[in-house]
C-alpha cells in the first residue's frame, strides 16, 4: 500500500511457535485460534522461532478459518478495541471506518496477508500445511480460550459487514485460500494455485499490488 499502514498490516516481527515435544511449528493468525495459541505457548514454555530463524524450519501449519466468519468477528473485535483505548470515540464512526477503509488491522485484514507477511521470512522451499479451525485443540492441547472483554456481535453490525462493498475480491483471495484446507504446498505454488483458481481476483488484487512498483523501477540492495 505504500503507507504507514504497511507497518502495521506487514510488520517486521514475525513469530512461529514451536510445539514441543512434538516438534511442529505453527504461526498464529488472529481471529485464527490465536488466544488459544498464545496461552498454550505460555504455559507449556514453547519456545519462538521469528524473523531469520524461520527461514531454517521445513514445515509450517497455518490454521485457516472461514473468511465470511473471520471478517465478522475481526471487524468486531477491532471496533471494541479501538472504543476501549479511544473511549471518546463514536462506536457507530469506528465502525463506518472499519466497513469502508478495509484492513486497518490485523484482526480483519486477509489472511493471505498473514502468509504474505510470513513469506518474507520463508525459505522458498518451506511447506505450508493448511489446516481447519478444527486443529486447534490438537495443537493448543485442549486449550480453547477466547480473547478478553470482547463482547459478540450485534445482529446489526453483523448485517452491516454483510454488504461491505469492494470486498468481494479480497475475500475471493481468501476463499481460495479457505479451500486449501488439507494440502501442503509453498508460498511460490500457493500463488500459482490462487493465479490458477481466481485468475480475476489475482489480478485485482495481487497483480494490481505488483504494478505499482514495476520491477524495472525496483533498485538493487548495496
Amino acid at each position: 500500500m505504500l503507507s504507514h499502514l504497511d507497518r502495521i498490516v506487514f510488520p517486521d516481527r514475525c513469530e512461529v511457535i514451536e510445539v514441543v515435544p512434538s516438534q511442529r511449528y505453527v504461526y498464529p493468525i488472529f481471529k485464527n485460534g490465536h488466544t488459544s495459541l498464545l496461552v498454550a505457548r505460555e504455559k507449556s514454555k514453547w519456545p519462538v522461532r521469528f524473523n531469520q530463524q524461520i527461514s531454517k524450519l521445513k514445515s509450517i501449519d497455518v490454521i485457516i478459518r472461514d473468511p465470511g466468519e473471520r471478517l465478522i468477528s475481526g471487524i468486531n473485535t477491532f471496533i471494541q478495541h479501538t472504543i476501549r483505548n479511544q473511549p471518546d470515540l463514536d462506536p457507530a464512526t469506528v465502525g463506518w471506518f472499519a466497513q469502508n477503509y478495509l484492513y486497518l488491522d490485523r484482526h480483519y485484514c486477509l489472511q493471505f496477508s498473514w502468509l504474505l507477511n510470513l513469506a518474507r521470512y520463508l525459505n522458498v522451499d518451506t511447506q505450508l500445511n493448511f489446516l481447519s479451525m478444527d486443529a486447534i485443540g490438537s495443537i493448543a492441547l485442549g486449550f480453547n480460550e477466547k480473547p478478553t472483554g470482547v463482547e459478540s456481535v450485534s445482529s446489526e453490525l453483523m448485517n452491516q459487514i454483510k454488504q461491505i462493498k469492494n470486498n468481494d475480491m479480497y475475500q475471493r483471495i481468501d476463499t481460495v485460500l479457505f479451500k486449501c484446507i488439507g494440502q501442503s504446498m509453498t508460498f511460490t505454488q500457493l500463488l500459482q494455485h490462487i493465479k490458477d483458481s481466481d485468475p480475476v481476483a489475482y489480478e485485482y488484487v495481487i497483480g494490481y499490488a505488483q504494478q505499482i512498483l514495476k520491477p524495472t523501477y525496483a533498485l538493487s540492495k548495496t
